[in-house]
């Protein structure tokens, strides 16, 4: 019972910086509306979903499926897609990551690539159907690419948004 009372382990701190927290979701945002040649287009992370699948593993409180769901809406707006395709993507992305948000609070991020590239993976298989549904026809493969791109983006996004996050106080607005 004592257990119970006094429960183990580390905890998810929840004062991080509403500025850090917003500037890396606008920074991820205007990523994606980087130009990319036509060609390449199907290598580009989604830089905006690698943000929020952030935020929702080290902020939960903060970044969950509603959450995901209007910045799927705002990607939807700005990609020129049917409206509600990336959303629900998102949304299924991060209802599924916090299935297993604690284990992977806990896990350094080249043990978090693994389960990162399986919620890009549902995203991108969800963002698929809803456009195969909505009359869209794509070639499938080259768009996987993306998970690898996505994946491999992790690395460095984490370690940036982890460096700001040690650097501001815990209490900072």
């Amino acid at each position: 019972m004592k257990q119970f009372a006094h429960p183990q382990g580390p905890t998810i701190h929840a004062g991080h910086s509403l500025r850090i927290l917003a500037g890396s979701l606008l920074a991820g945002w205007l990523l994606n509306l980087l130009p990319w040649r036509i060609d390449l287009l199907w290598l580009r992370p989604d830089f905006l979903l690698l943000a929020t699948l952030y935020w929702a593993i080290y902020q939960p409180t903060r970044i969950g499926v509603g959450s995901a769901w209007w910045l799927g809406l705002l990607t939807d707006f700005s990609d020129g897609a049917h409206i509600g395709q990336h959303a629900i993507s998102y949304a299924l992305a991060v209802y599924a990551l916090t299935l297993f948000q604690r284990r992977l609070y806990n896990f350094p991020p080249w043990q978090q690539a693994l389960p990162v590239m399986a919620f890009l993976l549902l995203e991108q298989v969800s963002n698929i159907l809803i456009a195969t549904f909505m009359g869209d026809s794509r070639d499938v493969l080259p768009w996987m690419a993306s998970l690898v791109t996505g994946t491999l983006v992790w690395f460095p996004w984490w370690g940036i948004m982890h460096r700001l996050q040690v650097r501001m106080p815990p209490n900072a607005p």
